[in-house]
Formats: structure tokens, sequence, C-alpha cells
């Protein structure tokens, strides 16, 4: 064997000796410590805004196609419907701009007059809330 390989398999032996120490999970909780923690979903107790920021479901599971994503820039994707949205107390106000429709076209048409439609939304928890609109609730799902 050469030097060189000979040090670098002595090396990782000696990692791997080290690994089996007693203070070796104390290293590692130390490692995962100081290891980036992605930032946890918004709690049911943050501002409504950031509550409502995400992808959710009207039905009851996410494997549904009728999926919307209200970004946190304030644009919006209901279920192929594109524009924008905005938050007033507990009303959400939607102006679609863009309309993607299969069975016409492979593209989003333009929405001329754009479609503007209102809403309340209700928090349940971090995961769950209810829209009413035109009088109908609907439960919704964070996805």
């Amino acid at each position: 064997m050469r030097r060189g390989a000979h040090i670098i398999a002595i090396a990782l032996g000696c990692a791997a000796l080290a690994a089996c120490k007693p203070d070796a999970p104390k290293v590692a909780q130390k490692a995962q410590a100081s290891a980036p923690v992605a930032p946890a979903p918004a709690a049911a107790n943050a501002p409504l805004k950031d509550w409502l920021a995400g992808s959710w479901s009207f039905e009851s599971s996410c494997a549904s196609d009728f999926i919307a994503h209200y970004a946190a820039d304030g644009s919006l994707d209901n279920s192929g419907e594109m524009g924008s949205w905005a938050l007033a107390g507990d009303t959400v106000t939607e102006t679609i701009r863009e309309r993607y429709d299969a069975a016409a076209s492979e593209n989003a048409a333009k929405v001329d007059p754009p479609l503007t439609r209102s809403y309340t939304i209700a928090r349940t928890d971090q995961d769950h809330g209810t829209i009413t609109y035109q009088g109908r609730k609907v439960p919704m799902l964070r996805c």
C-alpha cells in the first residue's frame, strides 16, 4: 500500500473508532444543534396573512387537482386561475387576470376584465380553516 493511502486508511479507522467513544453522541448532538434548521410552518397564532401563505385544498385531502397557492408576495394560482390576492381583516380578495383552460388551449388566457371575488376566512388551527363564500362554508386544508 502506498504511504499516502495508508495514512488515509488510518485516519478513516481513527474516525470510525472515535465515533464509538461514549462522547460520540454528545459530538453528534452538537453537530446537529449547529446545523441549520428549516423554518417551521406558520404557527396557528401567526398573523392571518402569514398563516394563509402556502398551498391549500378545499377538499378532504391534498390529493386533489384543486389546490390554491397563495404566495407570500400576493400572487395566486387557484387551480389554474392566476392573479393576486390581498387580505383586509379576515376578507380575502382575489383578482384573477389569467385562466388556464386545458380543453381550449395549453396556454393561459387573459381574463378581461379581471375577475374579482371576495370571501372571509377563519383559522381553525395551523393546518385547517374555513372559507365562507356567498354564504357557503368550505373547509380548507394546508397541503
